[in-house]
């Protein structure tokens, strides 16, 4: 996997740029989990169960790595955009964080 900046807001990269192998693997295991959604809480628990998590940042959904807090990709880059997700599940109920740009979903 390359380190380059993929989605960004001012200075500050979001993701990390995959390979398109990668890309692919991702997709196919996570988009099926944001598919089967039925809310949110439903959502933060599949992705828990497979190693990952979710958060917000910059008004962005953005997938984790639970160990260790890495951004993997946003809603958008596996096809399933933050504004999909909430016309289907309604909005996310969220826990700003201090720095006023990222959150949590409060549970």
């Amino acid at each position: 996997m390359r380190n380059e900046s993929r989605a960004t807001v001012g200075a500050a990269p979001l993701t990390t740029q995959l390979d398109c192998e990668t890309a692919a693997l991702l997709r196919q295991v996570l988009l099926p989990i944001l598919e089967a959604a039925t809310d949110w809480s439903a959502l933060a628990g599949a992705l828990a169960r497979k190693g990952y998590a979710l958060t917000f940042r910059s008004g962005r959904m953005v997938i984790v790595q639970s160990e260790t807090g890495r951004p993997l990709s946003t809603g958008r880059g596996l096809g399933m955009p933050l504004s999909v997700l909430a016309a289907r599940l309604g909005r996310p109920a969220l826990r700003l964080s201090r720095d006023g740009s990222s959150a949590e979903l409060h549970a």
